[in-house]
C-alpha cells in the first residue's frame, strides 16, 4: 500500500514539474512572438524572459589576459 501511494505521489510531482516547465516555455515563446509583432508594451514576465534569454557567453573575451606583473 505504501508503494502504491509513493508511486502516485511521484507521478503527481513529476506531472507538476513538467507542467510548470511547459508553462514557462509557452510564456517565453508568447512573449517573443509579441515582441516580434512590434507591440512595445512589456510585462514583468516579458522583462524577466528577455533578461534570462540575453545572457552573454565568454565568446567576447580575449584569448590571453596579461598577468600585469
Amino acid at each position: 500500500m505504501i508503494l502504491v501511494l509513493a508511486s502516485i505521489l511521484a507521478v503527481f510531482l513529476a506531472g507538476a514539474i513538467c507542467g510548470s516547465f511547459a508553462m514557462l516555455v509557452i510564456g517565453i515563446h508568447a512573449e517573443e512572438r509579441r515582441v516580434m509583432q512590434g507591440r512595445g508594451e512589456s510585462s514583468p514576465s516579458g522583462m524577466a524572459s528577455r533578461r534570462l534569454l540575453s545572457t552573454q557567453t565568454c565568446d567576447d573575451t580575449p584569448d590571453h589576459v596579461p598577468a600585469g606583473r
